[in-house]
């Protein structure tokens, strides 16, 4: 048994890697710069934590948001792992401790926010540190044309610039070719590996249900239905999520609000009553998701249209992470993409944005009024192609059709009726 399997069976239990993680790893030990685009639950993070603790040094994690990076730290600690994170969040005797431990190297792997990353301070700090590798999680956040752009990624550039013979791994759950392009451009990687897992999830089944004035009684009988399970309603806005809790409560479902405008607090105790299974339901905006690390996720629910696949695929995605059948729902009306045409006008600064993000939402809508294979539309939209017609696992492709007749194509499912999933 070579190293990489002995710590990862030492330090996280496991026996065997998932496709595409052991190539990863390989590569980052040979020196080389990687892009990976792995399906929620493909194992990401492992790709940068097994190599992390071969040999001496620290490995530079840039993590979008801190509570993720706080989950991601408890869990290494408590494998026994030396993980630290430098962000806003920390107090001075909380970096000064970290700091100390740096200079110790008692740190095996830092996590730190984009911001920090690019700051003067930090990158004289790591100039002092022996750096053994550069992973850039939620990589798709440095392209314009991602779905989730945040300018402070395009600084990350500097890092290459400053560690060129240190390996660089960019880690992403959701990018299309374009993007994959841009991420490799922008983060200045010199002729990466770039490994891309399959889209297909095929445990999830995938519906649109035209939201008509009976949305809400539709949604509540699908939720009484699945009282035993644990699921995530999606809404666009913070009052969309309190209103539809505090209606569902009021309807003897267990249900609680989550979204970036309540306390961190209020938050947390949200997110681990949801995770120790106390409450089934959470009605949230997106910022309910990255670091939701509960596997048993059985249904997700989008009451409102997001405004890209790639929101969609990602959200949808944190259903059925044990392999369980689960459930992915859609509630379309033509009102939302007018709505969300509105705020592409309103609020974006330039004419590139606006166009790239009109264009995605137009996929959007695609999606949602396609007569043919949801699942196949899907996948297409990733570059990957899907010839396992009918898929029987949306609402276009019934379970039961012969898969002699795959080519042939069915009308959508026009009745409305929210129906789950086999199993």
């Amino acid at each position: 048994m070579d190293r990489t399997h002995l710590i990862l069976q030492r330090y996280f239990g496991h026996t065997a890697f998932k496709p595409y993680q052991q190539e990863i790893i390989r590569d980052i030990l040979d020196g080389r710069d990687a892009l990976a685009v792995l399906a929620t639950g493909g194992g990401k993070s492992l790709c940068y934590q097994v190599p992390a603790l071969i040999g001496d040094g620290v490995a530079l994690v840039i993590s979008p948001l801190i509570a993720l990076m706080k989950d991601q730290v408890d869990d290494l600690q408590a494998r026994g792992i030396g993980a630290e994170a430098l962000n806003s969040s920390g107090s001075y005797t909380t970096t000064r401790r970290v700091l100390a431990d740096l200079e110790e190297n008692l740190v095996q792997i830092l996590y730190v926010s984009p911001e920090k990353a690019v700051s003067d301070d930090f990158l004289n700090l790591a100039a002092s540190l022996p750096v053994t590798l550069i992973a850039v999680d939620e990589a798709h956040c440095i392209s314009m044309w991602g779905h989730q752009f945040r300018p402070e990624y395009r600084s990350l550039a500097v890092l290459k610039e400053r560690f060129p013979g240190v390996p660089m791994v960019a880690l992403t759950a959701t990018a299309t070719p374009d993007v994959r392009e841009d991420i490799a451009r922008q983060l200045n990687l010199n002729d990466p590996s770039v490994y891309v897992g399959s889209f297909n999830r095929e445990n999830l089944r995938y519906a649109v249900v035209p939201k008509g004035e009976d949305a809400y009684e539709q949604l509540r009988t699908y939720l009484r239905g699945r009282r035993t399970d644990a699921g995530i309603v999606y809404t666009a806005t913070r009052e969309g999520a309190e209103t539809l809790a505090a209606r569902l409560r009021a309807d003897g479902l267990p249900a609680l609000s989550y979204h970036a405008g309540m306390t961190a607090a209020a938050r947390e105790k949200t997110q681990d009553r949801f995770i120790g299974g106390k409450v089934g339901i959470v009605c949230a905006t997106s910022a309910f998701g990255m670091g939701i690390d509960k596997p048993d996720v059985r249904f997700v629910v989008h009451y409102d249209m997001p405004k890209t696949l790639e929101a969609y695929y990602q959200e949808s995605g944190r259903a059925g992470r044990d392999g369980g059948a689960s459930d992915c729902i859609l509630f379309y009306h033509d009102d939302d993409a007018k709505r969300l045409r509105s705020f592409i006008d309103r609020d974006l600064p330039s004419e590139f944005q606006r166009e790239v993000a009109r264009s995605k939402l137009q996929r959007m809508v695609d999606y949602c009024t396609t007569t043919g294979c949801r699942r196949e539309r899907l996948l297409a939209y990733f570059g990957e192609r899907y010839d396992a017609l009918p898929c029987g696992g949306c609402d276009a492709c019934p379970p039961d059709r012969p898969a002699e007749k795959s080519r042939r194509r069915s009308t959508r499912r026009k009745s409305g009726a929210v129906r789950p999933a086999a199993g």
